[in-house]
């Protein structure tokens, strides 16, 4: 990467699922996240580098989130499971919303292994980016890679609704928060 070069991240949340994180592991979109993602082509394409690089979580919610905006631009959609959701290990199904409550309100040094883990691993991907790249992931992703920008010693420091686009700028191996991400009273599922 030419130092001086800016290079545009764009962190989109997933549409609205069809299942919450206590009754599928992998749910797919709902109807109405499938209009968001449409709706979504709409509202960035325009904005989005010819070139640009296109990665997705490997869960159905975000990949079918991509999947419109793929077929527009016709860039290869790289599945990284780096950019999955928070992960959960030893958690039962049914009791994952609740723990997923509980992280809400966590600071990061009070985080487990696994996800002090997954979020390193996070952040040192996105300090690697050299071209403009749009990725498509989860709540608490995109939570992790803001929070680390600002310093924010919270874990979730703001609630990007679905289909929402946070972009960032890196230039110089330096990476802003340009703007975040529409922000709605959302129930993360």
């Amino acid at each position: 990467m030419n130092k001086n070069k800016s290079v545009k991240i764009f962190l989109v949340r997933h549409g609205e699922a069809s299942a919450a994180w206590n009754e599928d592991p992998d749910p797919d979109l709902s109807e109405k996240g499938k209009q968001q993602s449409k709706i979504l082509v709409k509202e960035i394409s325009t904005e989005l580098d010819k070139n640009l690089n296109a990665i997705s979580s490997p869960l159905l919610r975000a990949l079918n989130t991509a999947k419109p905006l793929q077929e527009k631009i016709h860039n290869k959609l790289v599945i990284d499971s780096t950019f999955a959701e928070i992960p959960s290990p030893g958690i039962p199904l049914s009791k994952r919303r609740e723990w997923l409550r509980g992280i809400f309100n966590a600071n990061i040094d009070e985080l487990e292994e696994p996800q002090l883990e997954w979020r390193k691993t996070i952040i040192d991907s996105i300090k690697i980016i050299d071209n403009h790249t749009i990725i498509f992931s989860h709540f608490m992703v995109i939570n992790c890679i803001v929070g680390w920008i600002r310093k924010s010693k919270k874990f979730v420091s703001f609630f990007p609704d679905n289909c929402s686009v946070t972009k960032l700028i890196k230039q110089k191996n330096k990476i802003i928060v340009d703007q975040l991400g529409r922000e709605l009273p959302t129930t993360v599922q």
